[in-house]
């Protein structure tokens, strides 16, 4: 049980392993304690007081909370992305069947080129961002 000082209320904090140990080796490094560490930089966040003394410690904590934030909105666009071109492929490719069951046999080659041509400039289109006119 930890030691209540008068005046003063404690809490829990949970880190993960590589939080915890950078906690550690800083405590270890300014040969203090691991609450010392804790409670200094929480006061100096509060505070307003970060300085670049201590960024390189708070960077990789706000890169994962952001990260963790983040990744969730980012492999649901990825994966509606992703839905999407099979649509628009399943799409195309069935307009591309039906246009050539009521073309004329002697203008089917035509159709197959500027299908061809189309898928081209889309994918050129998609890769450079190019005008298509």
């Amino acid at each position: 049980m930890p030691r209540v000082v008068p005046g003063r209320k404690s809490i829990t904090v949970v880190f993960t392993e590589t939080d915890y140990e950078n906690i550690k080796n800083l405590a270890a490094k300014k040969n203090t304690s691991m609450n010392e560490i804790v409670r200094e930089y929480t006061l100096k966040g509060l505070s307003g007081t970060l300085t670049e003394e201590n960024i390189d410690f708070l960077a990789p904590i706000i890169r994962e909370q952001l990260s963790s934030l983040l990744n969730p909105a980012v492999n649901r666009l990825a994966s509606l992305s992703a839905k999407t071109c099979v649509q628009a492929g399943a799409a195309a490719y069935l307009s591309a069947e039906a246009i050539l069951k009521f073309v004329p046999e002697e203008e089917k080659e035509e159709v197959v080129l500027s299908y061809e041509s189309a898928r081209k400039k889309a994918v050129s289109y998609m890769k450079n961002r190019v005008d298509l006119e």
